[in-house]
């Protein structure tokens, strides 16, 4: 029984010995797994980081006119603008607006107290109704002084009258001074008092009717004047007066201006002026707006070069119906003074320069979004601020990428992104 237990005993001891020693067999192969699969795995984050793709935004290339541009400077202003000044003396009665008001042609803008002056209508009509009455009553009881013209007075009134007609000319046109005009036409004037033909224009001035018309129309006329209405559409820019306010003859009252009519004054170089002619079309960017452009054309160019700056100035039109655009505001004119059409044209910044040479990246073999970038060496022909032709290198329909390419190498992995 004891010889049984000691083979039991040596049986387990033995046991556990390979047991032991098995399992310090075992674990560096464990590790050493554990270390393989850590090595494949930074392995394949190396991978795929060498396969990355770049992001890039990419152009398809087309066809189009390429404008050559001249840039101008300028600044906006209006062609109507007015100050409104008091015609007649007196007290501001109403002011029908406020500052920023769009008004109407025509529309009452300031009233004027105008009692004396509408006392002052109805004494002139009462002085004219009197002289009226007067020319009646003296016309009724004359004698008729109007004798018939012989055929030679005749003759002689109308070659007086002819040569009064072309004296009218004359003057016009400055072929005769003053004096000489003034002198036909007063001989013109007596040759029809002595023939009669002026009888009832001499009457009425006897008895003071002419005058009392003549009088009794100014004072209308001022009475009119207490009455300040908008000459043009507008908008009201400045109030200068209060209602109350005791206002002297040509005091100033407001300002008006209408935007419709805004132009630019534009400053250009006298060696550009071969550039220049009426009716070319221009975009327009405003200091204000710098993200937008507008469009107008070339309304009139100045006859006179500026001595100090040698500049010649040109006007624009601009269409300003949304009342946007400001007088005094800056902006910058280009001028398209000639355009070179259908032509392969690719953005300024999708070109760069390695040794000397132009080239440009374009995308191939692309797969979804996917795709090789390659650089291709390009030929340019004219350019203007923002794009470049290309005479040769790429072709229509080529995707040129345009933003992510400065860091690009040849042959680059990219993704595209717009």
């Amino acid at each position: 029984m004891s010889k049984i237990l000691k083979i039991i005993a040596l049986i387990i001891i033995v046991g556990g010995l390979i047991f032991a020693g098995f399992k310090m067999f075992q674990k560096p192969k464990e590790e050493e797994t554990e270390i393989i699969k850590a090595e494949e795995k930074e392995e394949g984050k190396k991978e795929k980081k060498k396969e990355a793709a770049l992001p890039v935004q990419v152009l398809t290339i087309k066809r189009g006119n390429l404008p050559l541009r001249l840039n101008v400077s300028a600044t906006a202003d209006v062609w109507e603008k007015a100050l409104l000044r008091a015609e007649v003396a007196g007290t501001v009665k109403s002011i029908n607006f406020a500052v920023g008001d769009w008004v109407k042609k025509g529309q009452l803008l300031i009233k004027l107290d105008d009692e004396e002056r509408r006392l002052d209508v109805e004494q002139r009509e009462a002085e004219k109704l009197r002289s009226y009455s007067q020319y009646l009553i003296s016309e009724s009881t004359a004698v008729p002084d109007d004798p018939e013209l012989t055929e030679e007075q005749k003759k002689e009134l109308n070659d007086v009258k002819q040569t009064f007609l072309q004296a009218v000319k004359d003057i016009e046109k400055g072929k005769i001074s003053q004096k000489n005009f003034e002198k036909i036409s007063d001989e013109y004037q007596k040759t029809l008092i002595f023939s009669g033909k002026m009888r009832e224009e001499i009457r009425k001035a006897q008895e003071g009717l002419s005058t009392a018309i003549i009088v009794l129309k100014r004072a209308q006329l001022n009475l009119n004047r207490t009455s300040v209405r908008s000459p043009f559409d507008g908008i009201i820019a400045e109030l200068i007066v209060s209602k109350g306010e005791k206002m002297n003859q040509n005091a100033e009252l407001l300002r008006i201006v209408n935007l419709k009519t805004l132009y630019l004054r534009g400053f250009a170089l006298e060696s550009e002026i071969r550039h220049l002619k009426i009716g070319t079309a221009v975009r327009i960017r405003f200091d204000s707006f710098p993200d937008q452009y507008v469009y107008g054309e070339i309304e009139a160019i100045s006859p006179e070069i500026d001595p100090d700056r040698k500049t010649i100035t040109i006007y624009v039109k601009v269409d300003n119906k949304d009342k946007r655009y400001l007088p005094g505001m800056n902006a910058g004119i280009d001028i398209e003074y000639k355009v070179f059409e259908n032509v392969i044209k690719v953005p300024r910044n999708a070109v760069l320069t390695r040794q000397d040479r132009y080239l440009v990246f374009v995308v191939r073999n692309i797969k979804g979004k996917i795709g090789i970038a390659n650089w291709e060496y390009v030929e340019v022909g004219h350019q203007n601020d923002e794009e470049i032709e290309i005479k040769s290198g790429i072709k229509e329909g080529d995707p040129v990428v345009i933003d992510g390419h400065l860091t690009l190498a040849h042959q680059s992995r990219v993704k595209i992104t717009n």
